[in-house]
């Protein structure tokens, strides 16, 4: 129900935050040059009205710090706080730094790249599909070429991973990573120009799409409040090395990975977001 509309001037972050902690569901959103901010329960309405008015008269004060935070739990590693909060993502992070630990030995790297490039021939997408090599569809994405290479991925994939696995859980984290690893891996295999391929950045941009759309979707849900400067930096890094910028310094990116990725994680994030809404 439609409790509140202002100008898009005022900022509703702090009386946003207040209402999840008191666990009040609601959404902000622009609606025709206005800001709306909506309730999921009408009963709670009236009430939301009365806290919105004390806000702007001052009898409520909000603070910053008055937003919810989690609080350290003493005597327990980092480590194992991460492990037990966030299991699937840990679990690929490790699964891919194993993997570039080993990736140098050529049996090893001749299981994981789409192809064994030791092969004579380059078979068609519908040649390779036929072949069910199913785990290969995949395993490219652990695939990281430096060291450089593998920490910026990781680095992205924890930023938007967590966020992805604190709503959907450890399971379905992992059935949206594969989704995208399939997809990116199978579309750079079909446009590029080379069978030699890797790196998780086609599911960064996959988990991208998805949580854009999430947020726009389910603003509600604090888990898809993803810092816009993050989202902006990775869409321009995506669009400045589809012109090929990199290409006379030596650096061949899997551009086709990326959009795939990209597209899928926003078509999968809109799927859910919708069935959420309704």
């Amino acid at each position: 129900m439609r409790v509140i509309e202002t100008t898009l001037d005022e900022d509703l972050s702090l009386f946003s935050g207040y209402l999840r902690q008191q666990r009040v569901r609601h959404r902000v959103y622009e609606e025709r040059g206005v800001q709306v901010l909506e309730v999921a329960d009408a009963a709670l309405s009236g009430p939301v009205r009365e806290a919105y008015q004390a806000w702007k008269s001052g009898r409520l004060r909000l603070e910053p710090r008055t937003v919810a935070r989690p609080v350290p739990v003493s005597g327990v590693p980092a480590w194992r706080r991460a492990l037990t909060r966030y299991p699937g993502l840990t679990a690929l992070i490790a699964l891919a730094v194993v993997v570039f630990l080993v990736s140098g030995f050529p049996e090893v790297a001749g299981w994981l790249t789409i192809i064994d490039l030791r092969r004579p021939d380059v078979p068609s997408l519908l040649a390779l599909l036929a072949e069910l090599e199913v785990w290969r569809w995949v395993t490219p994405t652990l695939l990281h070429f430096s060291i450089l290479h593998l920490a910026f991925n990781c680095a992205v994939v924890i930023e938007l991973g967590r966020r992805v696995e604190r709503a959907l859980g450890a399971g379905g984290f992992w059935l949206l990573v594969l989704a995208l690893a399939v997809a990116s891996n199978l579309t750079q295999y079909a446009l590029g120009d080379s069978p030699l391929f890797g790196g998780l950045s086609g599911v960064a941009y996959g988990l991208l799409g998805f949580v854009i759309a999430m947020r726009r979707l389910v603003p509600e849900e604090p888990a898809w409040q993803l810092p816009p400067g993050i989202a902006v930096g990775l869409v321009v890094f995506l669009v400045l090395f589809s012109t090929g910028v990199t290409e006379p310094l030596g650096l061949y990116v899997a551009n086709a990975a990326h959009w795939a990725g990209f597209l899928t994680g926003i078509a999968l994030g809109v799927l859910r977001g919708s069935r959420r809404r309704a």
